[in-house]
């Protein structure tokens, strides 16, 4: 997380909290609970483990920027969307880079009687101490919302893949993107070496920002689809109150059941879902 992050405290649990642009919760957080609203009967049929997977957790609840409202961040909006569905998660894992953060979203999941386990490091690492705990005949949900690109290192996604069922949500930061790919260019490394390795073969010809990054993301999708996973045709495009795209939100996965079940969740006009 960003050294630029204002933290304050929740009143109601005196936990710190990240201060966070509305958008963050109003959207972001409306698909994903949307998404596990719509999936729950698939997951209700296994009987091996379901797992929630989290190595960006945060400090599970954040503060609305501008506003005295507070509200759940991923972890707890999806262990409570859960809940509602007779509790489906068998296995609740969450891990993040900084210790105050994981301890505050931990202490909050399991007050709530998640069946929760973490762990403290960056996202790279953490991976190989989950993937051991997950059962190779489970249904697996994973969540990667990283601050910045960077971050998310491809070896993530690399590992998962390796899961017979596993769906990951990505958040997929264009502006972050954006303002790295000029950059990283002109440089031997960027931040995005971690996100899309090798991908300034595929950039260097375009000439306008558009037209790199989609030279850009069509690169990353590639390398995604070389795992097995296959990237969900359905974006979520993320806006700030400027009506600005932020980010995407999308879905990889191997199986049309999980696609339309999030082409589902995506469409906000559907009032059949949460």
């Amino acid at each position: 997380m960003a050294s630029t992050t204002k933290i304050v405290y929740d009143p109601d649990d005196g936990l710190p909290v990240m201060e966070v642009g509305r958008w963050v919760t109003e959207e972001k957080h409306r698909i994903i609970k949307r998404y596990i609203d719509a999936s729950w009967a698939a997951r209700q049929r296994f009987k091996y483990q379901r797992s929630y997977i989290d190595l960006f957790a945060g400090t599970g609840r954040v503060k609305i920027k501008h506003t005295f409202a507070f509200a759940d961040g991923g972890p707890l909006a999806a262990w409570n969307m859960a809940q509602q569905r007779r509790g489906t998660f068998s296995d609740f894992f969450i891990a993040d880079a900084d210790p105050k953060f994981l301890e505050a979203c931990d202490a909050r999941l399991r007050k709530l009687g998640a069946p929760v386990r973490s762990t403290v490091g960056r996202a790279d690492r953490t991976i190989d101490w989950v993937l051991p705990k997950l059962d190779p005949q489970g249904f697996h949900l994973a969540l990667l919302d990283p601050y910045n690109a960077g971050n998310l290192h491809f070896s993530i996604i690399q590992k998962l893949s390796g899961l017979r069922r596993i769906d990951i949500v990505v958040h997929l930061s264009t502006g972050d993107i954006q303002r790295n790919i000029a950059s990283g260019l002109r440089s031997e490394s960027s931040p995005l070496d971690n996100f899309a390795p090798e991908w300034r073969s595929t950039i260097r010809k375009q000439s306008s920002k558009q037209e790199m990054r989609q030279a850009f993301i069509g690169h990353w999708k590639l390398l995604v689809n070389a795992t097995g996973l296959r990237v969900c045709d359905t974006m979520y495009p993320v806006r700030n109150s400027k009506d600005s795209t932020m980010y995407w939100l999308c879905l990889l996965t191997k199986h049309e059941l999980a696609e339309r079940l999030w082409r589902d969740a995506c469409d906000i006009r559907n009032k059949t879902l949460f």
